[in-house]
């Protein structure tokens, strides 16, 4: 990740609360546990992934805030996960993503959520979620599984294959009850979770 896409990242991220609150970047960051989840895992992504030592001490600095971050929130983000532009977290407490886990754009994701790894079988692996995903409180995506695009997940669901695009998932295991996820939303709601362009 280069300086532009790190700012681009950013602005993208907080787009999302921009339409929604609008009282500006920085009373944003003071105020928003999400927008600083997601501010401290872009910059400890894109210092990890530098050479040096001050982009290491920078990374180190940014690591600690993250962990508190962290901690206050409930939320585990890895640095360096791939995480498309327009994250945003509703809600807070035990939001657990693997390492390697693949998120796409705009995903919404809330409370108790875990994105979580298979270590053995024939799905291993951590899940790759497409974008315009939103995963409602408690579910559990997990395994080498893939989440299609404008996906919604209910709450508890229990997901362990493959979701095809604009589905909608509830249960445990979870199945598909609709191929039409923008039922799901009103115009104002899929404003705010599903952006198409930041231009």
């Amino acid at each position: 990740m280069n300086r532009k896409e790190l700012v681009r990242l950013i602005k993208e991220d907080y787009r999302r609360f921009e339409l929604y609150k609008g009282r500006g970047f920085v009373k944003d960051l003071f105020w928003e546990e999400s927008l600083q989840v997601t501010f401290l895992f872009r910059l400890c992504s894109y210092f990890k992934e530098r050479k040096g030592i001050f982009y290491k001490l920078f990374f180190a600095i940014f690591r600690l805030l993250q962990k508190h971050i962290e901690h206050k929130t409930g939320i585990q983000l890895p640095a360096c996960t791939i995480v498309g532009g327009g994250l945003r977290f509703f809600h807070y407490n035990c939001i657990v993503i693997a390492q390697s886990v693949i998120i796409g754009k705009n995903a919404s994701i809330h409370q108790g959520v875990t994105l979580g790894r298979v270590y053995n079988g024939k799905k291993s692996g951590v899940p790759t979620l497409g974008d315009n995903v939103v995963v409602f409180a408690g579910a559990k995506i997990l395994g080498g599984i893939h989440i299609g695009n404008n996906v919604v997940v209910g709450a508890n669901a229990v997901v362990v294959n493959d979701v095809p695009d604009n589905a909608v998932v509830v249960g445990a295991p979870a199945r598909v009850i609709s191929n039409d996820s923008s039922k799901c939303f009103d115009s104002e709601w899929l404003r705010n979770f599903n952006f198409v362009s930041y231009e």
